[in-house]
């Protein structure tokens, strides 16, 4: 790909495609979105970076960050979801005095999480990945709670209830784990509060990144009690958490996504195209299934026929980007889109 603008994307051969994945859902509003693009130019022309412990744009993103999830009192700013995550794990190690991790999902490539990709694992890894539910979590930590410093988890809110995670968030306090909401993806693209909110938990830590910037690099951890006060007591100190183009582009992400009510748009039209694409599959006896929480979804196959494969060459024939081993991301401007999206969708499944 080339270059892009809203909704649409376009490659080497200027061949133009709706992206469907959002650039793994970190482009929330739209690629180039005129109001963040200006922010960023201007900022990058005032100097993108300064040796100082803070700036009125890393403050005014904390005090807005706040505002998104009001029961925090801490926010650090980093580039990557990986970055954070990791970030949240040494706050809370050094919050509980525990070098264990539990995890659920996927948190990035760091060292300490590479057993979510045992073929690339060179050396054992002081985290633990569970695959179970809320029993398996209590067991685990009847046997190793003072070993535990964190229980760290990427909601999936299209394959489990909030009940699940309301479980998990109990167990990993009744036991002295801090509990840490992966919320990377969820994080802004829920709305106000996360998935944190939406599911009623009461994390000591949430960590949000994609959506953030529109698409430019900044993460954060949202933190509090102990974990907030263990930032002066570890090492979680990065160069570019100054970087003030990634600052600017956070915040007038942010505006736009609440004066814009950016999430409900996604997210109405996300439940549209997934309830017309139903529809679809049913209507032509496709094998997929879709399993989804508004602004996101995923294709499963009921079958073994290589059928996602073929619908993912058909889509790019018919002008759709996606990726089926990886779920599908609606933006602010392709909601605005949705009914080329199904014209698309439609002829390419009459092909298959």
């Amino acid at each position: 790909m080339t270059h892009g603008s809203g909704a649409v994307i376009t490659d080497l051969d200027d061949h133009d495609y709706l992206d469907l994945t959002s650039a793994f859902g970190a482009v929330l509003v739209g690629h180039a979105e005129p109001a963040v693009v200006e922010a960023v130019t201007a900022a990058a022309a005032s100097g993108n970076l300064f040796y100082t412990s803070a700036s009125p744009r890393r403050l005014e993103l904390a005090q807005a960050l706040l505002h998104w999830f009001p029961w925090g009192s801490r926010v650090l700013c980093f580039k990557t979801g990986s970055c954070a995550v990791t970030a949240a794990v040494r706050l809370a190690q050094h919050a509980t005095g525990r070098q264990g991790v539990l995890t659920y999902g996927y948190h990035g490539w760091h060292d300490w999480h590479l057993e979510a990709v045992p073929e690339y694992r060179l050396f054992p890894s002081y985290a633990t990945g569970l695959d179970g539910g809320p029993e398996e979590l209590r067991e685990v930590l009847r046997r190793r709670a003072d070993q535990i410093g964190a229980v760290v988890v990427t909601p999936l809110p299209h394959r489990y209830p909030p009940e699940h995670y309301q479980d998990l968030n109990r167990i990993a306090h009744e036991h002295g784990c801090a509990f840490v909401l992966d919320e990377v993806k969820t994080g802004i693209r829920a709305g106000a509060g996360g998935y944190t909110a939406r599911a009623g938990l009461n994390p000591d830590a949430v960590t949000v990144s994609k959506g953030l910037g529109n698409g430019f690099p900044i993460s954060a951890v949202v933190c509090r009690g102990e974990m907030a006060l263990a930032h002066h007591r570890s090492h979680v100190w990065n160069t570019y958490q100054h970087e003030q183009t990634a600052l600017a582009a956070a915040l007038t992400t942010l505006d736009l996504t609440q004066r814009w009510d950016v999430p409900g748009t996604v997210a109405a039209a996300g439940e549209w195209v997934v309830d017309q694409l139903r529809g679809l599959f049913t209507e032509h006896g496709i094998p997929l299934e879709l399993v989804g929480w508004g602004p996101s979804f995923e294709l499963d196959e009921t079958d073994d026929s290589g059928v996602r494969e073929r619908l993912q060459q058909t889509l790019l024939r018919h002008g759709v980007f996606c990726d089926v081993e990886d779920d599908f991301n609606i933006s602010y401007r392709l909601a605005e889109q949705t009914e080329v999206l199904m014209e698309r969708f439609t002829a390419a499944v009459r092909k298959l």
